[in-house]
């Protein structure tokens, strides 16, 4: 079995277990799924720490492999989302949130509670650097192929080319192509001789 399918039945059996509590499971996969449950309760109690740290906790509490562990991550992002990505767009949310707040209290004569929500609201944006660009975009109209121009002539290379190659490489095809053409026999299709008597 591929890993792909390895991956794609533990995902299916996950998401099984997750929507009926009632279904059994064996106890290799049940103990996968509690300890999935717990690195995923692990990683929104921290939200920021990176892939490593968190291959590092399910290393040093379930002793499995490297390999093991970030599998489990890629199970994780997959069955539950990528809690990082998720915890900057709650982040968002939340300045956002506060901000509408601030635009009331505004709105509503209460200055001082509106700049107050609004340096909330600035302070949030700033620790959770909200205000970065998440990954610049790559320029692809920028790039610009190479212009290749092809040769037989070995000189290009540095490479004295050998006289009379022409020539030998003419001789040597025909030679093959002949031996080809011998070695070839045709069978004939015994449906054919059916069809015809």
């Amino acid at each position: 079995m591929s890993r792909r399918n390895s991956n794609r039945d533990i995902l299916d059996t996950l998401y099984d277990a997750l929507c009926d509590s009632d279904r059994k499971l064996s106890p290799t996969d049940q103990a996968r799924l509690d300890r999935l449950r717990d690195v995923y309760a692990h990683w929104l109690d921290h939200p920021i720490i990176s892939d490593t740290a968190i291959r590092d906790y399910i290393m040093a509490n379930y002793s499995v492999g490297r390999a093991q562990a970030y599998n489990d991550i890629a199970v994780i992002k997959a069955v539950f989302g990528n809690v990082p990505k998720a915890d900057k767009e709650l982040q968002r949310y939340k300045a956002n949130r506060l901000l509408d707040m601030a635009s009331a209290a505004a709105l509503a004569g209460n200055d001082r509670k509106a700049k107050a929500l609004t340096k909330i609201a600035d302070s949030l944006v700033h620790v959770n650097q909200l205000d970065e660009p998440e990954g610049e975009d790559f320029p692809w109209d920028e790039i610009v192929p190479k212009d290749y121009s092809f040769t037989v002539d070995p000189r290009v290379i540095g490479i004295e080319p050998e006289p009379g190659i022409e020539a030998k490489s003419r001789r040597l095809l025909k030679q093959y192509t002949q031996e080809l053409d011998q070695d070839i026999m045709e069978i004939p299709d015994e449906r054919d001789q059916s069809e015809i008597s």
